[in-house]
């Protein structure tokens, strides 16, 4: 499960584009003891912040907390899922 997320900076008004994946899902389910089966029908805007923040900070993007990095963001949209998508290899992989 991949998602991308466009963040727009308070700070100078750039955008980026971050992409939420495996371990970010993951962070989410542990810290807000919620599954992800549910999180299309229950999705918040503090949900896609924390996967934007999680995603920033476990790629070394930031070193800010969670409540600092909020405070930088303008603001946070779900992006392009192309951008999510995993291209494929080149050469196919060795099965055996």
């Amino acid at each position: 499960m991949k998602i991308a997320l466009d963040i727009v900076s308070a700070i100078d008004g750039k955008e980026r584009t971050t992409v939420a994946a495996f371990p970010d899902f993951i962070a989410f389910e542990n810290k807000y003891s919620r599954s992800v089966a549910k999180f299309e029908m229950e999705m918040t805007l503090t949900d896609l912040a924390f996967l934007g923040w999680h995603s920033e900070h476990r790629q070394k993007k930031t070193g800010l907390d969670f409540d600092s990095w909020i405070n930088e963001v303008e603001s946070l949209s779900i992006g392009d899922q192309a951008d999510a998508v995993i291209a494929p290899l080149e050469n196919s992989q060795p099965t055996g």
